[in-house]
């Protein structure tokens, strides 16, 4: 809590000068300088670059004292300590009789998430006449502020361990008077060299990065204050931070301080540097005298201060230097003619700039949805989601897709199916574990695997080998049917795994799809409901592929199981074409061509039985063999692929028990409040998020409004 002075210390007030800004006066800047003002107020400097002027310097280096001469507002210094927020000081024209102080705070970006913060800070706000205003009621709502942002104060002792040690609201001071024009200055707190435990090293690091943070901004006019008893500019950190950020000196006006009497070649390098001869500043130098210590214990007024001022540079050698760059009342008129110029200059990008957040803000908003706190919002949610899913699923199932996808995009379900299932049906072509040969004793092209990858060992090597291992009671020129079955096993071998790796390939195209479809429907900032969805779904996908597996196994099991059969016209058809092929073959290495073998049927079968009987009964029986099985091989890899794409995958992944079809309206019509609220309750980044968007979006329309109503 702030610390009270006893009444008797209250009783009568120092009264702030506010008498010290009557020189900013100008119709047209009030209007147009309210119109930043109530931007700030707003908070629309945390969302785009408000023209402003930000004062910056290191502890020391006559920065308070500056403020006082131009805004009237006397700073408390106290050693080893620094301010630990920014302050906005405003100044307003009144009438006498409303002449007032407001003080109030502007809430930071980090209070967005936290509700009772932003209350607080808004809360926060004090409103007295000026005359009642003095330096000790100043102190004291400075401790104030101080304590709502949760912030030591100059009470506080144990500086050494603090939750927290700055701010990024802002403390707001109004004056109001009929001696003041319009005018605003942001104050940054000041920057220290040697760290102490009431100021250390973090804190130097926090208050550097606050400064690099306000003078990086492009619409700042940066007053850059350094010390006239240390004019070597290399050491002054502060105008180095200014020039790193302004590197052409177009936005920052150099301003010493502490000019004293002194050495003559000392005096000598500060009017070299004011005639911006040493760094050039395109908005030049500016030389003030800061109160003494003697003026501040004889209680010296501002026209006092002023009068003593213009005393000391109507000397040697400070009489050298432009008039119009001497003294607090020289510079007060500079700023706020620069200060109107920005704004005027600025404010139809800044308008713009507005402008484009807002759509994009909207769309934001938009594409978070409708707030969902309750399960009916939480169920309306995912009902949407669930419609525009499944819509989809269809539409990539058919093969239609939105000219917005890019080529290979996850979502053209189809063309990716297709490309697999060509895949799966070229492979398949070259599954056999042998091929087969010509009548002629050749490998059969349709079945010789590109580049020569497969075994080339013809299969009548092992249709011989296993006719010999199963001879039994069978007559001569005869095999036992189940030579067929074995053999047929055999050169099938392959196909299983061959068809698992189509299977698997499939499964997981159709997860990738459903990921990028959750990726299209549900924005990222609602993440964790996307994961939710995917990790309820996984089950449909896991029983999906196990379905699919299984259904393969029964396929491979009637296709290897039993006895070889068909009813397809395309077996005898092919088997007798072979055979006839066979004998022609035989005849033609007889020399009989086509020609010799036309004539009656009588006198060509002689001529074939007789060629046949050159034959032993063996090699018959393995060609018999190898002409039946490539036959049926034929049939069965056509039947069996065919099988797979529709019964494995057609199914078990895209029919009306596919997992593409799980996530429904009517899923989610069957879920409990406590599902709801597990899958679709807004996590507290999203909250978070659609607060500050909100926040954000009315600020930003009624800071258009505001321009609208301007006319600027």
């Amino acid at each position: 809590m702030v610390v009270q002075k006893p009444e008797s210390e209250r009783t009568s007030p120092t009264p702030v000068k506010f008498s010290a800004a009557a020189d900013l006066d100008d119709a047209s800047r009030v209007r147009t300088l309210a119109i930043i003002d109530k931007y700030r107020e707003l908070g629309i400097h945390g969302d785009i670059s408000l023209p402003q002027l930000v004062v910056v310097g290191e502890q020391s280096s006559g920065k308070s004292s500056l403020l006082e001469g131009l805004t009237g507002l006397s700073f408390p210094i106290t050693p080893d300590l620094c301010t630990r927020f920014v302050t906005q000081i405003v100044l307003r024209r009144a009438p006498g009789a409303d002449a007032a102080v407001k003080v109030s705070i502007i809430p930071g970006a980090s209070s967005s998430a936290n509700d009772i913060l932003r209350a607080r800070l808004l809360n926060f706000g004090h409103t007295m006449q000026a005359k009642d205003f003095g330096n000790l009621e100043f102190t004291e709502l400075l401790d104030e502020a101080a304590e709502c942002m949760g912030l030591p104060t100059s009470q506080t002792r144990n500086l050494e361990e603090l939750d927290k040690r700055f701010s990024d609201a802002v403390l707001k001071i109004e004056l109001s008077g009929p001696e003041h024009r319009r005018l605003s200055i942001i104050d940054v707190p000041g920057l220290f060299q040697n760290p102490t435990k009431y100021q250390t090293a973090e804190d130097r690091a926090i208050i550097r990065n606050l400064i690099q943070q306000y003078v990086n901004n492009e619409r700042a006019i940066v007053l850059a204050v350094i010390d006239g008893q240390n004019i070597d500019l290399a050491n002054q950190e502060v105008f180095q931070i200014a020039r790193a950020a302004d590197p052409n000196g177009v936005r920052t006006v150099g301003i010493i301080s502490k000019c004293e009497p002194g050495q003559q070649d000392e005096e000598q390098a500060v009017l070299k540097i004011a005639r911006n001869e040493v760094i050039r500043l395109q908005h030049g130098w500016f030389v003030v005298k800061n109160v003494s210590v003697k003026d501040i214990k004889s209680g010296v007024n501002t026209s006092q201060r002023q009068f003593h001022e213009r005393q000391f540079f109507n000397t040697a050698p400070w009489n050298e230097l432009r008039r119009e760059r001497l003294g607090i009342g020289a510079l007060k008129s500079f700023l706020a003619q620069v200060l109107y110029d920005l704004i005027r200059k600025e404010f139809p990008n800044l308008v713009k700039e507005m402008r484009s957040l807002a759509v994009d803000t909207q769309r934001s908003l938009e594409k978070l949805g409708t707030p969902r706190q309750t399960s009916d919002d939480q169920r309306r949610f995912l009902t949407k989601v669930a419609i525009n899913y499944q819509q989809d699923v269809s539409n990539a199932l058919k093969g239609i897709y939105s000219p917005k996808l890019r080529e290979r995009s996850p979502r053209r379900l189809r063309m990716h199916l297709r490309r697999l299932t060509d895949e799966f049906a070229a492979r398949m072509r070259y599954g056999h574990l042998m091929p087969f040969q010509t009548v002629s004793g050749e490998i059969d092209p349709e079945y010789a695997s590109p580049g020569g990858r497969d075994h080339q060992t013809p299969v009548q090597y092992l249709i011989r080998k296993l006719y010999r291992e199963s001879q039994g009671a069978e007559l001569p020129g005869t095999f036992n049917p189940a030579l067929l079955e074995t053999l047929f096993r055999e050169l099938s071998r392959k196909w299983k795994d061959i068809a698992m790796e189509y299977i698997r390939h499939v499964s997981e195209t159709v997860t990738i799809y459903h990921t990028s479809a959750l990726e299209e429907f549900i924005s990222d900032t609602d993440d964790d409901v996307r994961r939710k969805l995917s990790s309820r779904l996984d089950p449909h996908q896991r029983a999906a592929e196990d379905k699919a597996l299984q259904e393969l196994r029964n396929l491979m099991k009637d296709e290897q199981g039993g006895v070889l059969q068909t009813v397809d016209p395309t077996f005898a058809e092919t088997l007798a074409q072979t055979r006839q092929e066979r004998a022609l073959a035989r005849l033609a290495s007889m020399g009989l061509g086509p020609r010799q073998c036309e004539g009656d049927e009588d006198q060509v079968k002689p001529q074939i039985t007789m060629e046949q009987g050159r034959l032993s009964n063996e090699d018959q029986v393995v060609n018999d063999i190898h002409d039946i099985l490539k036959a049926y091989y034929k049939v069965a890899l056509r039947r069996f692929t065919d099988n797979v794409v529709l019964q494995a995958i057609g199914r078990h992944f895209l029919g009306d028990k596919s997992p593409l079809k799980a996530f429904s309206p009517e899923l989610v019509s069957g879920l409990s409040e406590a599902e709801l609220g597990d899958l679709a309750g807004e996590n507290s980044t999203t909250l978070a998020t659609r607060v500050e968007l909100g926040y954000r979006a009315e600020r930003l329309q009624r800071g258009l409004e505001i321009a609208r109503q301007a006319g600027i």
